[in-house]
């Protein structure tokens, strides 16, 4: 059972507050151990963010030692309106060329036969099911200013009887299966199509368009589809999709010798082109709507050939694909004024011009020049990186190891006396300082040599001289090459490594951060010892003083009693 608390109940001295005090005086040491706890966490934290920071700068400096970066190539064209252009790899020669473009490369492609379908339907077909390019959509529209409803649920000669009767019998319209279009005739000689209140598009779809009105004779006024309205419906199944014949049943056609299977009774046209274009035959099938035609076209340019073969069911005749093709070009060049060559693309790689390096693309005939040089400017940005990077870090060692003095008062940053982030100032700086023995023959052995230099009175590096860097990024690539990249005892080499052995696993910033956690795990078991000593001592303090409650609530108890029988 629990004491509950009876502090001062016989003695009048609350105890419960002295107790208190004095744990608390107890617990000062603690209290020292968990701000020295919260310090430690404060600097693995600062250790982290130099890690970081250390870890950017050594990426900035493997950088450097890219060989690519000494050795890539830019090009420019002489006319930047001519559509021929070139690109440079790091092999590329420096030096200028010319190419002239007589011809393009150009695809083999089979063009279909335009308005495969010879029917839209006829006049029984309803809207909702004619084979036409747009949709037919439900709603108004209006002939000689008078408006006409239609629904989907109308046959066209339903529509056609709706614009007699809107109009009292003064417009007819009729369907010629044939020429696969409609007419209207107008008795009046008066003939008005479409109004801005319209919200059926049946005259677009039909295309009636009203840019003239034909003289019918007699008064009379015409307009008529301006071309065939029946197109193929490539959603619905190829045998239901208006192409002739029809096309029935499962077949085989190959493209390229390539097989394509197919099943009329179950497959859209939509659906078998897509298999097309995915498959070996290295084609694009589509259909233009329009035109109500299908076309086959290579993927790659040049003078290749196209071959089909075309289904027993004779599904690429009905769709008049099975005659010729139109054979594509190659393109055809020179350079330099020299025998023509040819490229079955567009853009013309070194296997053609022998240009080693060089790419062309030319997306028009004529002449471009096209001069090749050495391109720096990712090099310099990469250098320009590394001072940043460089720059970041040692700011940050000053920042977190600074002690500063004023009047009677030190104040000293979170690392402030860690002697091996002390030190690590000093060894950037010398790093950053150091020759490259290999060159000292030359005039390029220090970063001083490029225009890069300490700014004064810091560790920090800075460009002070941009012409002499520019002039060595545009003239002395190589050496630049053998000063940061070339070896491990060059800038960069040496620079990584010691990075590297400061940055692994067990390397010195580990070795720094697992000093303060395995400090804070020493004191983690010091604060447990410590809050278990205390638990005790302040039980053993409440239940002395809970005794000495008891012991005078007895005496005043028997002091009481006596009082009473003096009394009788």
């Amino acid at each position: 059972m629990e004491n509950f608390n009876v502090a001062g109940l016989a003695s009048g001295f609350d105890w419960n507050s002295m107790v208190d005090q004095l744990m608390a005086i107890e617990r000062i040491p603690q209290q020292r151990l968990e701000a020295e706890k919260d310090e430690n966490d404060d600097k693995v934290d600062a250790l982290k963010k130099l890690k970081t920071k250390l870890e950017k700068l050594q990426t900035s400096t493997s950088d450097l030692k890219s060989s690519s970066l000494y050795h890539t190539k830019s090009s420019e064209v002489s006319n930047e309106d001519t559509n021929i252009t070139a690109t440079a790899s790091t092999n590329a020669s420096k030096g200028n060329f010319e190419i002239e473009v007589t011809q393009l490369a150009t695809a083999t492609r089979r063009l279909g036969a335009a308005d495969v379908v010879t029917q839209m339907g006829d006049e029984n077909t309803l809207i909702s099911a004619l084979r036409v390019a747009t949709d037919v959509t439900e709603g108004t529209f209006s002939v000689n200013g008078q408006e006409v409803t239609i629904a989907e649920t109308d046959s066209l000669q339903d529509v056609f009887d709706a614009i007699s009767i809107a109009t009292s019998g003064v417009v007819t319209a009729s369907y010629d299966g044939v020429s696969d279009t409609i007419t209207l005739d107008s008795a009046s000689g008066q003939l008005e199509l479409g109004a801005e209140s319209d919200t059926s598009n049946f005259l677009s779809a039909m295309k009636l368009h009203q840019l003239e009105v034909g003289d019918g004779g007699g008064g009379t006024a015409t307009v008529s589809s301006r071309g065939a309205l029946g197109v193929v419906d490539i959603a619905d199944t190829i045998a239901n999709s208006g192409i002739g014949g029809p096309i029935t049943g499962s077949d085989t056609f190959y493209i390229n010798g390539v097989a394509i299977d197919f099943d009329a009774d179950t497959e859209s046209m939509s659906a078998l082109m897509a298999r097309v274009n995915d498959s070996a035959a290295g084609v694009t099938m589509s259909f233009d709507s329009a035109s109500d035609q299908f076309r086959i076209i290579n993927n790659e340019t040049g003078a290749y050939a196209m071959n089909v073969t075309d289904s027993g069911s004779g599904l690429l005749s009905a769709i008049g694909l099975t005659g010729s093709a139109d054979v594509g070009d190659d393109l055809t060049y020179t350079i330099d004024g020299g025998a023509p060559k040819s490229s079955r693309s567009n853009k013309i790689s070194e296997d053609s011009h022998g240009l080693t390096g060089v790419v062309i693309t030319a997306a028009e005939v004529g002449k471009q020049t096209v001069t090749i040089n050495s391109d720096s400017e990712e090099l310099k940005e990469k250098i320009n990186s590394f001072i940043s990077a460089f720059n970041d870090v040692q700011d940050y060692i000053q920042e977190k190891t600074k002690i500063e003095v004023e009047d009677d008062e030190v104040t000293a940053a979170i690392l402030a006396g860690n002697r091996e982030l002390n030190s690590l100032d000093s060894k950037l700086r010398s790093f950053a300082f150091a020759q490259v023995d290999e060159l000292t023959s030359g005039e390029i052995f220090r970063l001083e040599h490029l225009g890069i230099d300490f700014i004064s009175g810091t560790s920090k590096l800075e460009i002070k001289d941009s012409a002499a860097l520019d002039e060595a990024l545009d003239s002395d690539l190589d050496t630049l090459e053998q000063f940061f990249s070339s070896g491990d005892e060059n800038f960069a080499g040496r620079l990584d490594t010691f990075l590297e052995d400061f940055l692994k696993s067990d390397g010195v910033m580990d070795t720094i951060s697992s000093s303060y956690t395995e400090r804070n795990s020493d004191i983690d078991e010091q604060i447990e010892d410590m809050e278990r000593r205390l638990e005790f001592k302040r039980s053993t303090l409440e239940s002395s003083f809970i005794a000495m409650e008891e012991a005078q609530s007895k005496t005043q108890n028997q002091a009481a009693a006596l009082a009473g029988l003096q009394l009788r």
